[in-house]
């Protein structure tokens, strides 16, 4: 055996022990299966992950994607631990699905999660004037409304995170996925395919918006993210976006990671802290 191979050998191990401790350390236990609402019988549930520490901490809201008709929040777990060990509570919650539930019933299960985390912000220690929403496809679609088209009674949103977000209605009248959400056509329904537009929502009011989304994106087309970054920038909204050159909609869904450590740096820069 070649000298080198044991010390070589060692070593790494040595290193892969270390990272695993300190990635041990560092990720949060969840509170699982939170009811945060429940709506005629129907008890929709989140799982909330606490950074280390006393608090009081900001705090995301977080949601699926799944084309509002299916999928769960099992797929922003990683993305939920990824803020707490930033810093950033997260609350990553499961909403009504499309065709039985048609718009606004997803946006209204958002605002309760809003509610919730306001009205227990004493007993888990959060700071909800620093408030996000985040979510990727369908529920980066939901993050953005949330902040657009707000619940008086719930906290401000002061940054939104999203992924991947489908902001144009009219870009696709004929969606097999859009139709059950809303509940028919936009012959059927125009105004409301007008209104869960997020783009016809944007005014200078409108709270800084970190934007990613993959340049090969066929399901929802990255001309999304610029035409909603060109709309912000023209009302004097604070944008980013991150583009991800050789990723499709799935595999930027897959892969978040390295968007989201971008949009945490958005998002304390807007909170103008470290």
């Amino acid at each position: 055996m070649p000298t080198h191979v044991l010390p070589l050998s060692i070593s790494g191990f040595a290193l892969l022990l270390m990272t695993a401790c300190a990635t041990t350390k560092q990720v949060p236990t969840p509170q699982t299966d939170i009811p945060y609402v429940d709506d005629g019988g129907i008890r929709q549930q989140g799982d909330l992950y606490l950074p280390r520490g006393n608090g009081p901490f900001p705090v995301a809201v977080l949601m699926h994607g799944g084309g509002w008709s299916n999928r769960d929040r099992s797929d922003m777990t990683a993305v939920s631990k990824q803020l707490a060990e930033s810093g950033i509570a997260a609350f990553n919650i499961n909403y009504r699905l499309a065709p039985k539930h048609h718009y606004p019933a997803q946006l209204n299960d958002v605002h309760a999660a809003l509610r919730y985390l306001q009205d227990n912000a004493e007993h888990y220690r959060l700071d909800t004037s620093r408030c996000i929403t985040l979510g990727y496809s369908a529920g980066a679609h939901l993050a953005l409304l949330a902040a657009e088209i707000p619940d008086p009674e719930g906290p401000k949103i002061s940054v939104v995170v999203a992924g991947g977000a489908p902001v144009d209605f009219s870009l696709y009248p004929k969606s097999p996925l859009i139709t059950p959400f809303i509940g028919g056509s936009p012959q059927e329904f125009p105004e409301a395919w007008k209104e869960a537009s997020p783009i016809n929502h944007v005014t200078p009011e409108h709270p800084p918006v970190f934007l990613y989304h993959a340049r090969l994106d066929i399901l929802v087309q990255h001309k999304n993210a610029r035409m909603m970054k060109a709309a912000l920038e023209n009302a004097d909204v604070p944008v980013q976006l991150d583009t991800a050159w050789f990723y499709g909609h799935l595999l930027q869904g897959a892969h978040q990671g390295p968007a989201i450590r971008k949009a945490i740096d958005f998002v304390k820069k807007q909170w103008q802290y470290g």
